[in-house]
């Protein structure tokens, strides 16, 4: 859905996602990365929104969350504008997601499953505010990307993950972070979405990328790599992800943390398009250590299977899915869960 003034063309973007959840394990906890922590309904995401491209030249994006926190306070999900005239170089300013994990640069509503993988939404920096500059030569067979934001903020839990800060005062306590990513897609674009809902010849894309952040309270330092290739309705997906974080000797914000910690993070998905445009199944497998140094109950392995049906494209589709998630250290906890998902994509 476009609409043209001039040289001006607008798109609106629009993501509802209603989820109910049928059974969830007693010791589920939100804090944890559990999608749910008692049986009943979630408003995952509603976001609003609208890109613009002015001929080519200038594009743009605003958009809203309206359903973030946990009191589903509205909040800005991405604000930037770009000049584009060139697609072997393109410099963007704004709230932009970071050019980390080929999952975290995935549309939320993009994915096979209902969920980006565990690992992923605790290690990548999401969306920040800075300036990027990305490239790509001969339609996506080689591009690269690299950033310069303000420092990045995480969480003590691991699992919390990292603060999306779009810096309404400015880079407050923090310095500076740096990003970069280079990825192939040598045989043709993959498309939009991770299933290969169109079931296309064979193609194939691969990315490594790192970050760098001199924060105020810690330095955070990360690295991934990925393959993904799509085949005839097949879809496969294998990510290692690494990161670190240091704790400053005078922290300019209060912390727990005493001392560097390293986690690493393996992630391999693979799925299948049974009616292309309609149906398919896909299933992923998670090991994370989040403290290398340290077995306990937070090392976790997590098994997740699902079924997808678009009943138009991929613009409303529904998902089932069923997360085990296995503590390899310490006590096992009963945090398994089953979701269903409806979804409307703009």
């Amino acid at each position: 859905m476009r609409f043209s003034l001039g040289p001006l063309e607008l798109r609106p973007i629009a993501l509802l996602a209603l989820q109910a959840a049928p059974y969830v394990g007693d010791d589920a906890l939100s804090q944890a990365g559990d999608s749910a922590e008692q049986p009943g309904f979630r408003l995952r995401r509603v976001r609003a929104g609208l890109y613009g491209d002015v001929a080519g030249l200038v594009r743009f994006a605003i958009s809203t969350e309206l359903a973030g926190g946990d009191e589903g306070t509205a909040r800005i999900h991405e604000a930037w504008g770009g000049v584009t005239a060139e697609r072997a170089l393109e410099v963007y300013a704004g709230a932009r997601t970071v050019p980390f994990s080929r999952s975290a640069m995935l549309g939320a509503g993009d994915g096979a499953l209902t969920e980006r993988p565990l690992a992923v939404r605790a290690i990548a920096p999401f969306t920040q505010v800075g300036i990027q500059a990305e490239g790509h030569f001969q339609d996506r067979a080689f591009s690269y990307y690299a950033g310069v934001y303000n420092a990045f903020q995480r969480a003590d839990q691991f699992y919390a993950g990292q603060s999306e800060s779009l810096a309404p005062l400015g880079n407050r306590f923090e310095g500076i972070a740096v990003a970069g990513r280079l990825a192939t897609e040598p045989l043709g674009p993959l498309g939009r979405t991770l299933q290969d809902v169109a079931r296309s010849p064979f193609r194939v894309g691969v990315g490594a990328d790192g970050f760098f952040s001199n924060g105020g309270a810690r330095t955070l330092y990360g690295a991934s790599a990925d393959v993904l290739v799509h085949a005839s309705g097949l879809h496969a997906l294998g990510e290692v992800l690494w990161t670190g974080a240091s704790p400053r000797s005078v922290p300019t914000q209060p912390i727990a943390q005493v001392t560097s910690v390293s986690s690493l993070a393996l992630v391999v998905e693979a799925g299948y398009m049974i009616v292309a445009r309609k149906l398919g199944v896909s299933g992923r497998v998670e090991w994370i250590d989040p403290n290398m140094d340290v077995d306990d109950e937070g090392d976790n392995l997590v098994l997740t299977g699902g079924v997808s049906y678009h009943a138009y494209d991929d613009l409303v589709k529904a998902q089932l899915d069923y997360t085990h998630r296995e503590e390899l250290g310490g006590l096992s906890l009963a945090n398994d869960a089953l979701i269903l998902q409806l979804q409307l994509s703009l």
